[in-house]
């Protein structure tokens, strides 16, 4: 268990044991931490191989099993936009498909992870889980057809889309928080859009909706696990800027049309995502970005992480 806080999972059941897929990523190896390493484990398989995820599931004690693990390189995934013989597909889709059929035919709950980039970003008001996703992009799209996999494959299941998932601690992969955090402590940083939004997602807060989900087990589930704002990331940066005690004056405002002008793929411009129906029906609380990041804050003070400007 974390041991720098008191856990957001408090109250929340945690006896069972749980099986996941990419507990070493961003988000798993958070949901992990938080509800505990002896009691998650890993499923040791190659997701493409049939066979191999069949006996991962059915030699697992867990009656839930958490679908981290994904392609999320977005360029790499453009390069290989339209071959279903490549990486992102075969993990993101194939991978999944196998495992949603492994859950079915072994009665395992399945909660899916998927992403807010199923959407086109061409909506200014808030996705909400009846919004038709539009995907731009190749990764985009292979998500979605993930999702059509696990709601297709007579499992029991619930997907759950974060949004731009932040967290403290993570040595593998930096998030768009703790580069901003990074870039703004050395005085460098690029342009930041000023006429995009996005919903940064604590990975505390959406640790605990996975928990409240595999504690549930709704049938059929579609929740939106996003953050409680929606922001630019230009004053996103700035709000990043005032909790850390940070100079935003580095910091330049950029427009989507010069990104998109080089840019070698798409870039969804609102993805302003309503977590309404996942606090009613979980339970869960998503804090708002000054909130989530006070939060972020405070357990890098309390290892002794917390940035400073040169």
């Amino acid at each position: 268990m974390d041991t720098e806080q008191s856990s957001p999972l408090a109250g929340i059941e945690q006896s069972s044991p749980l099986a996941g897929t990419g507990l070493r990523g961003l988000v798993g190896d958070r949901a992990a931490e938080l509800g505990g390493r002896n009691r998650w484990h890993q499923l040791e398989c190659d997701l493409t191989d049939a066979a191999a995820v069949d006996r991962a599931v059915a030699e697992s004690p867990a009656e839930v099993v958490a679908h981290f693990a994904a392609f999320t390189d977005l360029n790499a995934a453009a390069a290989q936009t339209g071959d279903r013989d490549g990486r992102c597909y075969r993990v993101n889709v194939d991978g999944t498909a196998n495992l949603a059929a492994a859950c079915r035919r072994h009665g395992r709950y399945l909660i899916h992870v998927s992403t807010d980039y199923v959407f086109s970003g061409d909506q200014e008001e808030p996705y909400r889980e009846t919004d038709r996703p539009d995907p731009l992009d190749w990764y985009s799209r292979t998500k979605l057809w993930a999702e059509r996999e696990v709601q297709e494959s007579g499992c029991a299941f619930s997907v759950l889309r974060p949004s731009f998932p932040f967290r403290a601690r993570y040595r593998r992969k930096e998030d768009l928080v703790r580069k901003l955090v990074g870039w703004l402590a050395a005085g460098r940083i690029p342009p930041m859009f000023e006429d995009t939004l996005v919903t940064p997602t604590f990975v505390d807060e959406f640790a605990t909706a996975v928990e409240r989900v595999a504690q549930l087990r709704p049938p059929d589930g579609l929740f939106h696990c996003a953050g409680g704002s929606s922001l630019s990331p230009y004053d996103l940066t700035v709000t990043v800027a005032r909790t850390f005690g940070l100079d935003a004056a580095p910091a330049a405002r950029g427009r989507l049309a010069d990104y998109l002008r080089d840019a070698g793929r798409p870039y969804p411009r609102w993805l302003n995502v309503s977590n309404e129906h996942a606090t009613r029906v979980l339970g869960v609380r998503f804090s708002r970005i000054e909130d989530a990041l006070a939060t972020m804050r405070d357990q890098l003070a309390l290892s002794g992480e917390l940035p400073r400007t040169p």
